[in-house]
């Protein structure tokens, strides 16, 4: 099977890494040349490329069976050219890795069916783009965690914790790529899927152990605890997808 991912970042390279040692064709698109001398020095097929421009070779892209696009790009009109570019050519599944962002923060606990979504965000406008294509997949990550990105360091340099008693919605590396595959893996089209850790406890307490862990001074509070909040329901991936989360608890992630 030949996949083509479109983004080579935190999430897309990793992905394409794990992907390929598994026998899966890859070809994985950076929006800078130099970076894809060092893509192909690692033995990854790589292409320049940027949603909304033109490819000189659209077959190296377009063509391949499943096309997951894991870029943090909020560009509604260079995701409309994107469905455009992809309709007309011969790519046969698409899965779109968006954000748990698109659900409001309103107290309440979201699955997919949830109807409480922020409709000015551009990712939920991109969503909609997205389901046009006759064979999409939409996985909704909650906040990324793993390698690179310790929790324990996103309060640091005089940060304000924000609405410190509101519940935490986390995930881990290895099951995002983990999910992917399973999407992959089980042919599971036309749907959507949360990705997010099974406990969610709330900011202050997880935020100060994670400080504590590094041996960080513990994060500044807001003094008004209330705000908004919300917890993300992750059962859909177990239940639909059969996916055994390596990272179910918060506290005990590897970095």
């Amino acid at each position: 099977m030949k996949i083509g991912i479109i983004g080579s970042g935190w999430l897309g390279l990793p992905l394409a890494k794990h992907l390929q040692s598994n026998g899966y064709e890859m070809v994985l698109t950076t929006t800078h040349q130099d970076k894809v001398a060092e893509l192909q020095g690692k033995n990854i097929n790589a292409i320049q490329y940027a949603i909304g421009d033109q490819l000189p070779e659209p077959d190296r892209l377009f063509h391949n069976d499943i096309i997951v696009i894991a870029i943090t790009s909020k560009d509604v009109e260079a995701f409309d050219i994107l469905i455009d570019q992809l309709n007309q050519q011969t790519c046969k599944k698409l899965v779109y890795i968006s954000s748990t962002s698109v659900y409001q923060n309103n107290g309440l606990s979201h699955d997919e069916t949830s109807q409480h979504l922020n409709q000015d965000n551009p990712i939920w406008k991109i969503e909609q783009l997205i389901q046009t294509h006759p064979s999409s997949t939409i996985i909704r990550f909650a906040g990324l965690v793993g390698p690179g990105r310790h929790p324990g360091r996103f309060f640091k340099n005089g940060r304000i914790l924000k609405n410190p008693t509101a519940p935490v919605n986390l995930i881990h590396l290895d099951d995002c790529i983990g999910i992917i595959q399973s999407v992959i893996l089980n042919q599971a089209w036309n749907q959507i899927f949360n990705g997010c850790a099974d406990n969610h406890p709330p900011k202050f307490e997880y935020y100060t152990k994670m400080a504590k862990l590094l041996k960080l001074p513990p994060p500044e509070f807001e003094k008004n605890t209330a705000g908004s909040q919300k917890i993300v329901d992750n059962q859909k991936s177990k239940t639909v997808l059969g996916y055994k989360y390596t990272c179910p608890d918060v506290f005990n992630m590897k970095y």
